[in-house]
C-alpha cells in the first residue's frame, strides 16, 4: 500500500513522498523507512517511515493528524479488515517434554520449550514463546489482546489492535489466574528466573526484569519496566510506562505513579521512598 492511498483513506493531509510504500508497522524508536509509525509530539530530527503525527519538519512522509493515535488505531483496524497485513504464523513447536493439561488451549504459533508444565484451563494465544523448566499454573491467559482504546469523535471507542507477542524465559513460574497481554507492536517480555503469585496482572509491553518477584494481584499498566531482582508487594498498582530500577522493593497495596531508582524501598499511594538499601 501507498502512503497516498492511506492518506485518502483516513482523509489526512500528506507531506514528503506520496508513492512511498507501507511494508510493515513499527514504533516511532524504528529507523527503517518502509514503516508506518505514529507520534503524539512533535519530534526533532530526521524521521524515516510513513508517520502519523502532528506537523512538524524533516518528515520521510508525514500525514498530518490532529489525533495521531486515533488515526493509527483506525489505519490498523482498515489495513486487518482489507488484508493488507500478514498475520499467519508457523504451527505450534511445543517440545516433547512438556507436561500440558488435556483442558489447556494452545493456539497455533505457540513455542513452549522442554519440561514447561501447563496446568488446566491455561490459554496460550498465538505468538506467544515460553522458554524451558518454565511452569503455568491454572487459568492463567497468556497472549491475549490488551486493553487499549481511542474515542473517535462521535465519542464511540476504537480499539487499538495488539500484533506483538509475549515472550517468557526460561525458569520462569506464572501463577494462577494471571492474565499476560501481548505487545501492542513490540512485544511483552518476562525475562528467565521471574516468579509471579496469583491473581497477577501484566498489560501490554511490559518488561519484567530476571529473577523479579510479583506477588498476589500486582497490577501492571503498559509499558511497564521491571528492573532484575525486584520485589512488588501484594495489591501493588504501577501507572503506564513506569521504571521500577533493579533491586527495588515495593510495599503492599501501594501506587507507583513516578519512576523508582535501583535499589530503593518504596511504599504507600501514591508510593514514596523510605529508604535506599
Amino acid at each position: 500500500m501507498l502512503a497516498c492511498e492511506l492518506a485518502d483513506v483516513l482523509s489526512l493531509i500528506l507531506k514528503g513522498d506520496p508513492n512511498q510504500s507501507l511494508l510493515s508497522l513499527g514504533n516511532i524508536s524504528s529507523e527503517k523507512s518502509n514503516v508506518l509509525k505514529f507520534s503524539t509530539s512533535k519530534l526533532d530530527g530526521g524521521l524515516l517511515g510513513v508517520v502519523i503525527g502532528p506537523e512538524m519538519e524533516d518528515v520521510e512522509t508525514l500525514l498530518i493528524s490532529d489525533n495521531p493515535r486515533l488515526d493509527f488505531c483506525k489505519a490498523l483496524t482498515y489495513l486487518i479488515d482489507m488484508d493488507y497485513l500478514d498475520l499467519s504464523y508457523k504451527d505450534s513447536d511445543i517440545h516433547s517434554s512438556a507436561h500440558i493439561a488435556k483442558s489447556a488451549v494452545i493456539e497455533p504459533g505457540v513455542v513452549i520449550g522442554a519440561d514447561c508444565l501447563i496446568e488446566h484451563n491455561v490459554v496460550i494465544h498465538t505468538g506467544s514463546i515460553i522458554g524451558e523448566r518454565c511452569m503455568i499454573r491454572a487459568n492463567t491467559v497468556i497472549g491475549a489482546q490488551g486493553f487499549g482504546f481511542e474515542q473517535d469523535i462521535d465519542d464511540s471507542w476504537i480499539r487499538f489492535p495488539h500484533l506483538g507477542n509475549v515472550v517468557i524465559g526460561d525458569n520462569v513460574e506464572i501463577g494462577a489466574l494471571n492474565s499476560v497481554c501481548r505487545g501492542g507492536l513490540g512485544d511483552t517480555l518476562i525475562e528467565s528466573g521471574v516468579k509471579t503469585d496469583n491473581l497477577v496482572h501484566i498489560a501490554h509491553n511490559c518488561v519484567i526484569g530476571r529473577n523479579s518477584i510479583l506477588t498476589a494481584c500486582t497490577e501492571l499498566s503498559g509499558g511497564v519496566v521491571i528492573g532484575k531482582n525486584v520485589w512488588m508487594g501484594p495489591n501493588c498498582s504501577v501507572t503506564e510506562k513506569i521504571k521500577i530500577g533493579n533491586n527495588s522493593l515495593v510495599g503492599i497495596g501501594s501506587v507507583v505513579r513516578k519512576d523508582v531508582e535501583a535499589n530503593s524501598i518504596v511504599a504507600g499511594s501514591p508510593a514514596k521512598l523510605l529508604r535506599k538499601k
